[in-house]
């Protein structure tokens, strides 16, 4: 399974025997599963700005998902080989903040 990374300003970590840290706030492991249900074919894990640069030193990571306040670091971590970025719309990180998302589809991700 590809990996894939939740770039948020702050989590509550808990390290993960595979790759990465898991989020123990409710918030941002929400978050993390519905991510997980919109790219079922990723495994998911969050990771501050800092993080995902060790991260991605050791790792292949294939995708990075970035909150709407972190966007400017999109260019920065484009550059790390063999990487896709995405930013989430404010509206978007809006709904996947909240529940339901049931109705959230990957066009969103624009």
């Amino acid at each position: 399974m590809k990996k894939a990374l939740l770039i948020v300003h702050h989590y509550k970590p808990e390290k993960d025997k595979l790759w990465g840290s898991l989020a123990t706030d409710y918030a941002t492991s929400d978050m993390i599963k519905n991510i997980a249900d919109l790219f079922p074919d990723h495994d998911w894990r969050p990771a501050t700005i800092a993080e995902a640069r060790q991260i991605l030193r050791k790792f292949d990571i294939d995708r990075l998902l970035l909150v709407p306040m972190l966007k400017e670091y999109a260019e920065e971590l484009d550059a790390y080989p063999d990487v896709h970025v995405d930013c989430l719309t404010p509206d978007i990180y809006g709904k996947i903040s909240k529940p339901p998302f049931a109705f959230l589809r990957k066009e969103y991700l624009k």
